[in-house]
């Protein structure tokens, strides 16, 4: 049985996905990853209930710590089952209070945003299967042409991103300019990937969910804002195009993961279910690969080390 393996699961797009995925591979052990093992519990038994799927799984995985990636590759390599058919790496988060930092060290937003959904990707590329599918759920927020009321992302390097300095901003400015640049780190990533996969099987996309009011994302913002987002930005699903519901965007991202309707799509940038082009600047292949370097560094990973992992990815 091959597993597909879905981050951020337990609420919000994440959670929608996995329901669409456990009715469209039925046949596949779905593995979500959770940092509380009974939140990750009780999903499973909800989405059981719903669609009968019986080879839904949880496993502890902690995206503010590499320790804990690792620790997830070791569990999942010494499953019975260990061929990956589909990879999504969806789980994400937006801090506009205080800076924050994972357990390494690096800022929070771009280190579970970017860093980690890297590197778990990296550690599983051995298990990848021949046609199999690897999606980061990014942002039209990173695109400065959509003119989103989010600060645009600014790019240097990774080590810039993962250990910031005062600048003068606001928190707010700071954190949506953080998140918004995560977004862009997603997509220069997604594009780096695809050019080292092409020897492969394996399609690697990028995926906009649009805007989703009512999810999570906004925890961290204020109190009224929260209460706009929950019970005021809904109405907009029914105004605006690329606002979304979580079940919406949910269902198009399992389906561009698994869907045989997407088994041609390689390296694209989707909004919803169509593909369109991603920012200037992450066509950029300077700072493709400014980003790839940097972040090896951060994860203290050599360039010799990737062949390895690309050996048997796809096969």
């Amino acid at each position: 049985m091959k597993s597909i393996i879905i981050t951020g699961a337990t609420s919000g797009i994440g959670y929608e996905c996995a329901i669409q995925m456990a009715k469209i591979a039925p046949h596949e052990q779905i593995i979500l990853t959770c940092r509380n093992l009974d939140s990750g519990h009780h999903t499973i038994r909800r989405i059981k209930q719903m669609t009968g799927h019986n080879h839904l799984v949880c496993m502890p995985l902690d995206l503010t710590s590499l320790q804990s990636i690792r620790d997830f590759k070791t569990a999942f390599a010494n499953l019975e089952s260990k061929g990956i058919s589909a990879l999504i790496n969806n789980a994400g988060i937006q801090n506009i209070g205080k800076t924050q930092y994972t357990k390494d060290g690096y800022e929070i937003t771009f280190g579970v945003n970017h860093v980690a959904p890297l590197y778990l990707t990296l550690l599983l590329l051995p298990f990848l299967e021949k046609n199999g599918s690897i999606v980061f759920t990014a942002s039209g927020v990173h695109d400065p042409k959509q003119k989103t009321p989010i600060s645009i992302p600014i790019f240097q390097n990774a080590k810039s991103l993962a250990y910031p300095t005062e600048n003068g901003d606001t928190d707010k400015i700071n954190g949506e300019r953080r998140y918004s640049t995560s977004k862009l780190c997603n997509i220069l990533t997604v594009y780096k990937l695809h050019e080292m996969l092409l020897e492969t099987n394996i399609r690697i996309n990028a995926f906009d969910p649009g805007m989703v009011p009512g999810t999570g994302l906004a925890r961290t913002y204020p109190s009224f804002m929260q209460f706009l987002w929950k019970n005021i930005f809904p109405i907009l699903v029914l105004l605006k195009p690329n606002v979304n519901t979580a079940k919406n965007s949910g269902k198009r991202l399992a389906n561009l993961a698994f869907s045989e309707k997407y088994r041609s799509a390689r390296g694209k940038y989707f909004e919803g279910e169509k593909v369109i082009s991603s920012s200037d600047d992450s066509y950029n292949k300077s700072y493709q690969e400014e980003l790839w370097n940097s972040s090896l560094e951060l994860l203290n990973m050599k360039q010799e080390d990737i062949p390895m992992l690309l050996q048997n990815a796809g096969t």
